[in-house]
């Protein structure tokens, strides 16, 4: 018989093996794939270019190569596991290093190919499902879903260097070992060198220590997330110690109560062996749960806040500047387009406002002044404000966090006057929104009736009026808006353009905008709609290699679990016993990274949050971490029980 029929013989024997590391390596590709068909889409990319997007895709695809990384490496690892007491009875039948290599070599280049297919195969299926329902489910219809050469090609490179580095690292190790080491390799146990209590302390201390450090960081609004990385990087690493020594810290503590300890004593001992040997895979596991919960949180209370976002950064239906010669439509040319049957204007208010625009002498700035007359600031705002001559208001159309922010009252003010400085006294600072967004329009001077008609004697400035409506249904105001924006062009392009100190810093479509609460709220969706489908295809994405990366743990190793089973059976251990053993240690290797990732990312919830006014002001967001917590775990309770069933029927045939 040759080498290569005993070969095909062993392989046929052992098949399953080879199923099992196809599989894996399938998987890592149609997970990269399908994040590649996010990445490389092209109006995810257009979104990308402009928007916050691009830091939400970073960090998942960074972590979903890691991931990739270490899923390849310790599928690769255990497949090699199995085979190195094999490549031992080969060298003691004269098959040479070379020739090992070779068949190493070949196995894996086949497995490699065949998994690239049936990964971009799988990838494109289901990354086609995913488009559908996920699309349908935010109400986007902009995004289709198409393959490019950028998707297959990255997937691939990605791919093929990973597992080269992972093949060529076992058989480096293969080659190196002598005959009797590889014939015994899975005989021999590893060995476990360090058990502190003390340390796993001070791990959960950095663990600890991180999160209090994100709190205070995010609670100083001048550094707020700022050092995020430095304290994400923080918390994985007390969390790689906590895990690690966290089964001597528990059982030191244990020990204290010795009828608990005893009773628990062989559950104890496996579980200690086996956090130890698998910390990696926990602390992977804890940070794909973590990171898959909070970014999950994150984008679905954004997402929820489209409409009020919307709302709150536009009052008005309807905003926009007119001069003398740009957005001058006469009322009976815009009531046509505005005022429909269907929508008809339920409140329009015209304010007169005079601009003062003053270039820094020094820097590369533009101070603007926007004077407003007490009485057109009291109709807008619905106050009974009264001034007198050398008095103002300083009005700032947004909503403050902070009480106090408004500064100072009382001090006095120099406004520019081309006859000279004239002073003239701050009454009182209000902060509220009223306007809608638009370009330099954030802060007012209210002046009296009487000076504000002086004001074109006193300053070298420019006219306009602000013109604010509300009509019936905001939601139904799309073409509307869109029909005016193309009447203002239009009428724009017939006037000559500025060319004046106003368009040095914003361009003239800018300046004469329609700034309306059906386009904020359309533009919201569209990006936080993408945001909220990107974070929920990574959530899923990333919550199969999680599980997969668990199924793997408590399966690799299946057949000498099964002869401990057996010693245990020898010594007395009834089958009950054996079942209540395995369902605790498969309880606590599937639920702890779980419950820890879940409560890591409600404390990240917590302390980031203060950089919108803390949980107690915004409590949606908590609301939002419970449901998509509850969902999260009511799945893994579904995965928990199939593998469960599986270890009993594998281990007990029951």
């Amino acid at each position: 018989m040759t080498f290569k029929q005993i070969v095909w013989k062993m392989a046929k024997v052992h098949y399953k093996k080879y199923i099992f590391y196809f599989l894996c390596n399938s998987l890592a590709v149609m997970f990269f794939f399908m994040f590649m068909t996010v990445y490389f889409n092209d109006q995810i990319v257009q979104v990308k270019e402009s928007e916050s997007i691009k830091y939400l895709l970073t960090v998942p695809g960074v972590a979903l190569v890691v991931f990739t990384v270490f899923f390849i490496g310790y599928a690769h690892s255990v497949f090699m596991k199995r085979r190195r007491n094999e490549f031992g009875l080969f060298m003691t039948i004269g098959m040479s290093g070379r020739d090992i290599s070779k068949l190493l070599l070949l196995e894996n280049g086949v497995i490699a190919f065949f998994s690239i297919i049936s990964g971009i195969l799988a990838g494109t299926i289901f990354s086609r499902l995913f488009f559908l329902l996920l699309m349908n489910s935010v109400g986007l219809q902009a995004v289709p879903f198409h393959l490019n050469s950028e998707m297959f090609m990255y997937s691939i490179i990605i791919f093929l260097i990973v597992f080269t580095i992972a093949v060529g690292q076992s058989l480096f190790l293969t080659l190196r070992q002598n005959v009797i080491h590889s014939l015994k390799s899975d005989k021999v146990t590893e060995s476990i060198k360090l058990k502190s209590p003390l340390i796993g302390g001070l791990g959960l201390a950095i663990l600890i220590g991180s999160i209090v450090g994100l709190y205070y960081t995010y609670s100083d609004p001048a550094i707020s997330g700022d050092y995020l990385l430095l304290w994400a990087m923080a918390t994985f690493m007390g969390l790689y110690i906590s895990l690690h020594q966290f089964t001597s810290f528990f059982i030191a503590f244990a020990k204290k109560n010795k009828p608990f300890y005893y009773r628990r004593l062989l559950f104890l001992a496996n579980l200690d062996y086996k956090f130890k040997q698998l910390t990696s895979i926990l602390m992977l596991v804890t940070a794909m749960i973590m990171v898959t919960i909070l970014y999950s949180t994150i984008t679905l209370f954004t997402y929820m806040l489209t409409e009020k976002e919307a709302i709150d950064s536009n009052p008005y239906d309807m905003a926009y500047i007119q001069t003398e010669n740009k957005n001058n439509l006469n009322s009976e040319e815009l009531y046509s387009i505005v005022d429909q049957k269907e929508n008809p204007i339920n409140e329009r208010l015209l304010i007169p406002i005079y601009s003062y625009y003053e270039k820094h002498p020094y820097q590369d700035w533009i101070n603007v002044y926007n004077f407003m007359s007490v009485d057109h600031f009291n109709q807008l705002t619905s106050s009974q404000m009264e001034l007198e001559d050398k008095e103002f208001l300083y009005y700032i159309n947004d909503e403050l966090e902070n009480e106090g922010d408004e500064g100072d009252q009382g001090i006095s003010f120099s406004f520019p006057n081309i006859k000279g400085e004239e002073t003239y006294t701050l009454k009182e600072t209000i902060a509220e929104r009223n306007i809608n967004n638009l370009p330099d329009l954030y802060d007012f001077i209210i002046v009296s009736n009487s000076e504000f008609e002086q004001l074109n004697n006193k300053i070298d400035g420019f006219e306009s009026n602000l013109h604010l409506i509300n009509v019936a249904n905001w939601k139904q105001s799309s073409n509307t808006v869109e029909e005016l924006t193309g009447s203002f062009k239009n009428y724009n392009e017939k006037t000559p353009p500025n060319a004046d100190i106003r368009t040095e810093h914003y361009s003239e479509e800018q300046l004469f905008q329609v700034a309306s609460k059906v386009q904020s709220y359309d533009r919201n969706k569209s990006s936080n709609g993408i945001s909220f489908f990107v974070t929920t295809f990574l959530s899923i994405i990333f919550f199969l290699g999680s599980f997969f990366l668990l199924y793997i743990n408590l399966f690799s190793d299946i057949d000498k679990e099964k002869d401990r089973i057996k010693k245990l059976n020898n010594i007395g251990i009834t089958t009950k016993e054996v079942k209540k053993m395995i369902s605790r240690e498969i309880t606590t290797l599937f639920f702890m990274p779980t419950i820890l990732g879940t409560a890591i990312a409600l404390l990240y919830i917590i302390a980031m949050a203060t950089d919108i006014g803390g949980v107690m002001k915004n409590p949606e967001i908590i609301l939002h971490f419970f449901i998509v917590a509850g969902i999260y775990h009511c799945i893994q309770v579904g995965f928990y029980l199939y593998a469960r069933k599986k270890m009993f029927s594998y281990l007990t045939g029951v």
